[in-house]
């Protein structure tokens, strides 16, 4: 089982400000200029100290009649009747870690500890930004990938969204070796660093790549959550 390490440029990394702005209007339904500001001078800032890496490993999907479950060698992942419908028809799976590494979430919280709330919250946001853009990327290398095979990909899922018990993390980390990309997991199944995720994509030449349906997710409170009015 090969791990690949895709390299992950800072230059790779995509984040527009209008998505902080966005994030940020349901704190501030109004962004001053000095908010503004302050959204356009953590974005450089926050992507110079961060130290994003990833890895992808590719398992064979074993062939699992019940809609709720996904079986690879030796792991049945439980992610729900949502995902186990969107990764349906998948020949293999791609596995993926990522990370912004540690720095940006040390600012924000010192920033916070500084009483500096609003500084703190904005590289807090951005900081889960460039951990989406960085899986973004990796999303991108599979979907290459795949075409290179004649397969299409799925969206990527990962565990504590949708019904997927985040405790699952724990069988995904299996198939990486130690602090791979530097996370470790904690015995509660968090991630160190913070600003890092993991997660699935399938591969298959039936597979479909659907947009995340938030309007049968039950997270309420998802703050990447999509509305009608969005």
């Amino acid at each position: 089982m090969q791990i690949h390490h895709p390299n992950i440029q800072k230059t790779s990394i995509r984040i527009d400000p209008d998505d902080i702005f966005k994030l940020l209007g349901d704190q501030q339904p109004h962004i001053d200029s000095h908010t503004s500001n302050l959204v356009k001078q953590y974005i450089p800032s926050c992507l110079e100290i961060s130290s994003p890496a990833g890895a992808i490993v590719r398992v064979e999907a074993i062939e699992n009649e019940l809609p709720h479950e996904i079986t690879i060698p030796g792991i049945t992942f439980h992610p729900g009747k949502i995902i186990g419908k969107m990764l349906r028809h998948s020949e293999s799976y791609a596995l993926f870690l990522v990370t912004a590494g540690p720095e940006p979430e040390k600012l924000a919280r010192k920033l916070l500890d500084e009483g500096n709330y609003l500084e703190g919250y904005i590289v807090d946001l951005v900081a889960s930004s460039i951990v989406e853009s960085a899986a973004d990327y990796l999303e991108e290398q599979v979907r290459i990938m795949a075409k290179e095979q004649g397969m299409q990909i799925s969206k990527r899922y990962s565990p504590g969204y949708c019904d997927w018990n985040v405790a699952e993390q724990e069988k995904l980390f299996r198939l990486f070796p130690a602090k791979c990309c530097g996370i470790s997991l904690s015995e509660s199944s968090l991630m160190n660093p913070v600003k890092s995720a993991s997660g699935i994509i399938g591969l298959g030449s039936h597979v479909t790549y659907r947009d995340y349906t938030c309007e049968i997710c039950p997270m309420l409170n998802c703050q990447f959550r999509k509305t009608k009015e969005n």
